[in-house]
């Protein structure tokens, strides 16, 4: 983009950017893959004719299949083809099984990341905290384990009271680090919060776990505060892995 004098502007803008063949190929493959018009365990076109229907090279085509591979949408097998996987998104339909097919990695990681940290902030706040930290805590506590009972549960105020929770532990510990560190690390996980909320089950059995750590918070035990943090976090690791790899058959309301 330039101006009348052909002179680049300074306003950080650039020329638009093609899409590439690859990039179209692999969207409407994905596009019939999430419409049901390649249902899980059939077999794609075959290189040639994806080739002939998109007009493109067959580089462009194995791009984009390699791109599905990796995404976890397609099982390549040699001689035979590409076979569509049955996925987490035909067991959890909706935004859960396609943020996990998209972020699954980042995810694990960031959970693992979030157990240390909400270990750390669990022990500190036992030992730590003044009464009306404490008192903080136990009524987010309190209001999370409200809403959790609530049928249909309202997942966007769930996420909001789940973040709520760990918050006040991170706030009682008297610091000013740790509260930040915990805020940034849970916007992060902002999305999968209410997704994974939205498992059968999982606020209540969020609630249960929560109400440990606050338990153990509030007597000022620090090893058992970490150990309740830990096996909080961990379950949900657990969960999502579980579910990842299609053995999650929970279906406890």
């Amino acid at each position: 983009m330039t101006d009348p004098a052909g002179t680049p502007p300074k306003n950080g803008l650039r020329l638009v950017q093609h899409v590439s063949p690859t990039q179209q190929v692999r969207e409407q493959l994905l596009a019939a893959i999430e419409s049901g018009e390649f249902a899980a365990g059939s077999l794609l076109p075959s290189e040639r004719v994806l080739c002939a229907t998109f007009g493109v090279s067959r580089v462009s085509v194995r791009e984009a299949i390699a791109g599905l591979e990796a995404m976890g949408l397609v099982s390549v097998q040699h001689g035979r083809g590409a076979f569509v996987r049955d996925r987490v998104a035909t067991r959890y339909a909706g935004p859960f099984g396609k943020y996990l097919e998209l972020h699954r990695d980042e995810l694990i990681e960031l959970l693992k990341v979030r157990g240390a940290l909400d270990e750390l902030t669990a022990e500190e706040a036992a030992l730590h905290a003044t009464a009306e930290g404490l008192s903080k805590v136990a009524e987010a506590c309190r209001r999370f384990n409200e809403a959790a009972q609530e049928v249909p549960p309202d997942l966007g105020r769930l996420a909001e009271l789940d973040l709520a929770f760990h918050v006040s532990i991170a706030e009682a510990t008297g610091g000013a680090l740790l509260p930040k560190l915990l805020r940034e690390l849970h916007g992060l996980l902002d999305e999968s919060r209410r997704v994974t909320l939205g498992l059968p089950g999982q606020p209540q059995r969020s609630a249960q776990q929560h109400q440990a750590i606050a338990d153990a918070i509030l007597d000022g035990d620090a090893p058992a505060a970490r150990q309740a943090a830990n096996r909080h976090v961990a379950a949900i690791r657990t969960r999502v892995q579980r579910v990842i790899a299609g053995e999650d058959n929970d279906s406890t309301p």
